[in-house]
C-alpha cells in the first residue's frame, strides 16, 4: 500500500537523485533496485542493517514492495543495541550491504502484523526496546499531513545527516523527499560542524532537518567563521526549543524559513508544527496539531488520537494498554499547555520533580541555566527526600564555572522554588544513542 503511494510520486520525479559519498542513483533506479530485491524476500520479519544509507533506502523500499514488516537497525549505535532489538522482535532475516542473512527459523507469529510496515524501536541504551508497530495507513496519513503545510520546492537539495533508524528521519525527511521530489544527500558520519558546512556549500544544500542542539552547535561554529548558513528551509525536531537556541539559529540563518515541529515514534511520528511565520514570535511553541490529529490536555499531559497513531507495541499488549486507552487516546507522557491556540511541550511527565508540593519541570531549569554561554550542558533531576518530597540536583558541563558561579547564576535566573539543593560540575552528562540525556527514573 505505502509502496504504491510512494511509487506514484517517484515516477513523477524519476530523475531526482539520491547521493552518498561517490554513489548517485535516481529515484527510478531506487524503485528498480527495490523491486529486484523485494522479489527475493521470503516470509518473515526483516531487519535492515546496512552501512550505506543508499542500501538502507533500497532495503526499506524492497520490504515495502514485498509487503514485509521491516525493522531498521543502525550500526552507528553498536552491536549491543542492535542485538537487543533483534532478540526483542525475533527477526527472521537481516539485510546487509552484501547479502540477506537468515538468523532464525520463523516461528508461529503471535502478533497481528497485518498492515504493519515497520516495527520502529526506541533508541534507549538500557532495558528492553519498545517496538512501535507503524502501519502503511499510519505513514500515508502522516506524510499527507506533512506535505500539506511543508512549503518546499521540487528539485531542492536536502541533507539527511541522521540514520533512517529514526522515525522522524524516515517519514519527515526520506519519505517526504520522495513525495516532493527533493534531491537527497546522505551523510553517515559523526557530527562534525566543519564537514556539515562544507557539504552544505559544495552540494548546494538548501534544506536540512535536525535537533535544536545540532543547529545550535552548527550555527555557533558558523558564527565563529563569520558565515551565515545558506539554508532556505530548516526543520527543528526531537528536543524542546529554547529562546537562546532560537536566537542563535536566527542570527546565523536570517532568511531561512524555520519550522519547529513535535512528534513521537508512536505517532509515525509528526504530531504538530509551528509555521516559519510564527517562529520568531513564538520559538518555543510547537504550533498546531496536524489535520489528522486530535488532541487534548488531561492532568497536564498531552493526549492525542488519529489515523497516524501506532497499532501498538510489538509483543507487549500490557504496555500498549497503558498508553492507548479504551477510547483510542494515546497518552504521550509529555506535559503540555495550550496558550492562545499554540501548543507548548513542558517536559516528560515521568521526569517531573515535586518539591514542597510544587511541580517543577527539569527542562525549564536546564533551559534557563543554558542561557549562559559558559554552560555547555545541564541536567536537573529530583532525589527523594522525606521532608520536602524531592530535592533538586543539578549537573553541569562547564570548563570555566565554579560551583559558586553556577549557584549565583541559578539565583539570578531561577525562581526560588527551582534553586538546586546540590550542584555538581561533571565532565560529561550521559546521553543515549540519539544524543538525548539519559534521565534517572
Amino acid at each position: 500500500m505505502l509502496y504504491k503511494y510512494l511509487y506514484k510520486h517517484i515516477m513523477e520525479h524519476r530523475v531526482n537523485v539520491i547521493c552518498y559519498d561517490n554513489e548517485i542513483i535516481t529515484f527510478y533506479e531506487l524503485a528498480a533496485c527495490a523491486e529486484n530485491l523485494g522479489k527475493k524476500l521470503n516470509q518473515g520479519k526483516y531487519g535492515i542493517l546496512c552501512k550505506s544509507p543508499i542500501n538502507t533506502a533500497k532495503s526499506i523500499m524492497a520490504c515495502l514492495y514485498a509487503n514485509k514488516t521491516a525493522v531498521i537497525l543502525s550500526d552507528k549505535y553498536g552491536e549491543l543495541h542492535s542485538g537487543k532489538i533483534i532478540n526483542s522482535v525475533g527477526l527472521s532475516f537481516i539485510i546487509t550491504d552484501e547479502e540477506i542473512l537468515k538468523i532464525s527459523v520463523e516461528e508461529h507469529e503471535t502478533e497481528d502484523l497485518n498492515n504493519v510496515a515497520f516495527i520502529m524501536c526506541t533508541s534507549g541504551t538500557t532495558g528492553k526496546p519498545k517496538g512501535a508497530m507503524i502501519t502503511h495507513d499510519n505513514l500515508i496519513t502522516n506524510i499527507n499531513d506533512i506535505i500539506r503545510y511543508f512549503k518546499i520546492e521540487s528539485g531542492s537539495n536536502i541533507l539527511i545527516s541522521r540514520p533512517l533508524y529514526h522515525c522522524a528521519v524516515l517519514t519527515g525527511e526520506f519519505f517526504v523527499s520522495l513525495v516532493r521530489g527533493l534531491n537527497i544527500h546522505f551523510l553517515n558520519n559523526a557530527f562534525n560542524p566543519s564537514e556539515l558546512i562544507d557539504i552544505i556549500n559544495k552540494k548546494s544544500v538548501n534544506t536540512m532537518c535536525g535537533t535544536p542542539t545540532l543547529f545550535y552547535h552548527l550555527c555557533r561554529f558558523s558564527g565563529r567563521l563569520n558565515n551565515k548558513l545558506p539554508l532556505s528551509v530548516a526543520v527543528c525536531s526531537g528536543e524542546c526549543m529554547t529562546e537562546t537556541v532560537a536566537k542563535e539559529i536566527r542570527n546565523c540563518m536570517p532568511d531561512t524559513r524555520i519550522y519547529n515541529v513535535y512528534g513521537l515514534t508512536e505517532a509515525s511520528p509528526r504530531v504538530s508544527y509551528l509555521t516559519p511565520e510564527l517562529f520568531d514570535k513564538h520559538p518555543t511553541s510547537v504550533g498546531v496539531l496536524l489535520d489528522a490529529v486530535t488532541g487534548r490536555i488531561e492532568n497536564d499531559e498531552l493526549l492525542i488520537k488519529g489515523k497516524s497513531i501506532m497499532k501498538g507495541y510489538y509483543g507487549d499488549p500490557e504496555h500498549t494498554s497503558e498508553v492507548i486507552d479504551k477510547e483510542g487516546w494515546f497518552h504521550t507522557g509529555d506535559c503540555a499547555v495550550i496558550d492562545k491556540g499554540l501548543l507548548y511541550i513542558k517536559g516528560r511527565k515521568d521526569n517531573l520533580i515535586i518539591r514542597s508540593g510544587m511541580n517543577i519541570y527539569p527542562q525549564e531549569i536546564e533551559n534557563d541555566i543554558k542561557k549562559d554561554k559558559r554552560i555547555f550542558e545541564a541536567y536537573a533531576f529530583g532525589v527523594n527526600d522525606g521532608k520536602v518530597g524531592q530535592k533538586i540536583h543539578l549537573w553541569v558541563e562547564s570548563t570555566s564555572c565554579t560551583k559558586k558561579d553556577i549557584l549565583d547564576l541559578c539565583l539570578e535566573q531561577l525562581p526560588s522554588y527551582q534553586i538546586p539543593d546540590q550542584i555538581q560540575i561533571v565532565e560529561k552528562i550521559p546521553k543515549n544513542a540519539s544524543g538525548k540525556i539519559i534521565r534517572r527514573k
